[in-house]
This record gives structure tokens, sequence and C-alpha cells, in this order.
């Protein structure tokens, strides 16, 4: 199994885990799919990380992706490792869009729900998706909400690119104009990353020939 995560602090969550599985830390954003190494024939990879709720999640939830869709395409994931996955985290499964910003405003997150028929948001999901569908690995995505559809977010739209960068200056205005909201936020952030190292072992456990043997039914990665 490898295990594919966003260089930074959720990188960091995982590693306190002190996984076993390979560990590829990527760029966020849409720089994630850049310089990802060679897998092996039918090698199992699972994305950890973080997602934003955009309705009827709650902080610290786990979900597991069934499919993940932007503006150019959809993909469904493994539904052998995702069911699998599911299972043991008794996790969520949902339907995932990829956005180029932070979702900030409850508007915002009402308008992607509806236009992607999706229930959590993040920044990484088709990259990977598009850039590993022609591997030959089982994918899977799990996250772990970090922001939820209770309250806006401080306005970070700006201050974190698509690609990933930050503008730190942004940042500290952004938490400067909002700071009740910046509370919740870094407060909601560390127990989604808490979560993300309590799961990470347990995704690790679960056997990849275990997956491998699961029911194939819809399982390849691919474009819808």
């Amino acid at each position: 199994m490898t295990i594919v995560v966003p260089r930074g602090a959720e990188a960091a969550a995982v590693r306190r885990a002190r996984p076993s599985s390979r560990v590829i830390e990527v760029p966020a954003g849409a720089r994630a799919a850049t310089g990802l190494p060679t897998f092996e024939d039918d090698d199992t990879v699972v994305v950890l990380g973080l997602c934003g709720a955009l309705h009827g999640g709650s902080v610290g939830d786990v979900v597991v992706y069934r499919r993940v869709v932007d503006d150019g395409a959809s993909y469904q994931l493994d539904a052998g490792v995702r069911d699998a996955l599911a299972s043991s985290l008794g996790a969520n499964v949902v339907a995932a869009c990829t956005a180029n910003h932070v979702v900030t405003t409850l508007a915002e997150r009402s308008a992607l729900a509806s236009r992607y028929n999706a229930t959590v948001v993040d920044m990484e999901g088709t990259h990977l998706a598009a850039a590993l569908a022609t591997r030959g690995v089982r994918l899977a995505m799990v996250r772990i909400v970090s922001d939820d559809d209770s309250c806006d977010l401080p306005a970070l739209e700006r201050a974190i690119g698509a690609d990933g960068s930050i503008d730190v200056v942004r940042i500290a205005t952004a938490f400067v104009r909002s700071p009740r909201a910046a509370y919740a936020f870094i407060r909601n952030v560390r127990h989604a990353l808490r979560r993300l190292t309590e799961i990470a072992p347990v995704v690790i456990r679960g056997s990849p020939f275990d997956f491998a043997q699961a029911d194939d039914g819809g399982s390849s990665t691919g474009s819808e």
C-alpha cells in the first residue's frame, strides 16, 4: 500500500502515526499530481488529508470518496477498496468535488453542493485521480472534515493559491479581520489533524491483499 498526502500539516499528522507503508508527500492544490513516483502494478494507493463539508457533515467526520468531480471530469474510485475502508473506519461514503481555492462562505458551499451533487470539497482530488487513472493502481481517498457549513471561514480564498502557495500576509489579514472565525478555524483544523493521525493506522492495517480480493464491480479508476 502507498499513502499519498499533501505536504505540510497533513503529512506531519500521518507520519505521527509511524506508518509502515510508503508515504508520498505531494504539493497541495493543483500541483499535487506533479512528480508522483512509479507504482507497482495493482498497488493500492490511498490519498489521505482534510476536506471541507458542503452540507450535512461535521468537523472530525471521516469520509471515503465514491467519486470526485470538477468542471473537467468525474472519476469513480475503486469500489472494493472504498467499501473495505468505509467498513473498517466506520466512515460515510460520499461524492466529492475539487475546487481551485479554499471555500470560505456558506453561499459557495451550497452552490458547489448543488452544482456537483457533492457532499465535500478538496483542492487535490481530481488532479490526483487524473494522474493515477492510467497507472494501473487501485485508488481510494479518505479525508477528515476540517470545516463545515455551520459558519463562514476567514477570507482565505485569496491567501492559499490553486497551486497550494501560501500568502502569509493575506492569512494574517484575514485572521485579524475575523478573529472569532479564525480561532474556530484553527481549533477545527487541529481537531481534524488529530483525527487524521488516529485513523492512519486503521487505513494502513487494511491488507492490500484483502482489497485486491474485494469485489471488483465498478472498481477501476477512470473518468466518466
